[in-house]
């Protein structure tokens, strides 16, 4: 026996009422669970423009945000604590958006091209070819070395009486790199491993580097938001705000530097990236005060002081995330 065909369209309703929810919905949308009140057959256009939406945010919403994050530094942190929020998109929604774009087409890009990033090795390369000349005869000259106790030039290192210092010295004279984190077995594995990368030809070295940075670079960018919302807090203490008021306002002003960031991207002209870049502070400045209050003397130094110490953390927990990456792949 066979199975009655269903039915498949958009549930009958007798009034006014939200198919999802059941309450009263005499609007476009529903005003308990928010979903819309016109029911239609689901089309690929339909589908298409959900994702624009809801997925993507573009709608009213993205164009509201992005003018007043471009054009009214700390309005969008204002608006949020004030209870204007469903004109914009949500603070972390947005920084999450900017972040993955801007990593994403940096990734690629550096894939493409990573000595763009890392040139290397490009000047010593000339160097040695000019210096073997056509045949090589110069490269295969030995070169007289002095004695072992006496330095070779007035500028030459004298030999170091310290052992430890003879071993990084006698290391660094091979050309490779000393690691001594007191467990033999971890510091064994990490100098192979760099010894590998050490081999690797000059293109291959140049992404690996690239793709290490890349990899982990945004949860480190992402993992410093709180120590800049601490800092923030830190110079406002006496305003006795919630520590949350102070992560908003990171949020936002980051999502400002990625957008930034993203705008850099762009083949533009050198003038044009420096000014750019020398918005930043005048931004933090202007957010500031729009937020917390306080002169443009005061809220100036502090930006600038905050933005030393940010800038600082920042290339710490990049540098040390991309050797961990390098130490220890995936």
């Amino acid at each position: 026996m066979s199975k009655p065909r269903p039915f498949l369209g958009p549930e009958p309703v007798d009034g006014p009422y939200c198919r999802n929810c059941g309450a009263v919905a005499d609007i476009h949308y529903c005003p308990v669970c928010g979903q819309e009140t016109a029911i239609e057959m689901p089309t690929v256009g339909h589908f298409l423009s959900e994702l624009a939406e809801q997925t993507l945010a573009l709608q009213g919403q993205l164009w509201t945000t992005l003018i007043s994050l471009l054009f009214r530094p700390g309005q969008l942190t204002v608006d949020y604590i004030a209870g204007r929020r469903q004109r914009y998109v949500r603070p972390l929604r947005l920084y999450l958006a900017l972040s993955i774009v801007f990593f994403a087409i940096l990734g690629f890009t550096a894939s493409l091209s990573p000595e763009h990033f890392f040139p290397r090795g490009e000047r010593a390369e000339a160097a040695q070819t000019s210096a073997a000349g056509p045949s090589g005869a110069a490269a295969a000259e030995p070169v007289a070395e002095a004695p072992p106790d006496v330095p070779a030039s007035p500028e030459a290192p004298v030999k170091p009486s310290d052992p430890a210092a003879g071993s990084v010295a006698a290391n660094a004279e091979k050309g490779g790199l000393t690691v001594n984190t007191g467990y033999p077995a971890l510091d064994a594995r990490i100098q192979a491993r760099f010894d590998t990368l050490k081999a690797l030809p000059e293109a291959e070295l140049s992404a690996t580097i690239a793709d290490a940075l890349f990899s982990y670079a945004p949860i480190a960018i992402f993992f410093t938001l709180p120590l800049f919302a601490l800092l923030i807090g830190i110079g406002y203490l006496g305003l006795r705000l919630n520590y949350a008021v102070h992560l908003l306002f990171a949020i936002n002003y980051h999502s400002f530097l990625f957008f930034l960031l993203l705008v850099e991207l762009l083949p533009i002209p050198s003038p044009a990236s420096t000014l750019l870049a020398l918005t930043i502070p005048a931004y933090l400045t202007i957010a500031l005060r729009r937020v917390y209050g306080g002169g443009w003397g005061g809220t100036a130094f502090f930006s600038f002081l905050v933005l030393i110490v940010h800038m600082i953390v920042v290339a710490l927990v990049m540098s040390v995330s991309t050797l961990l990456t390098l130490a220890f792949p995936l």
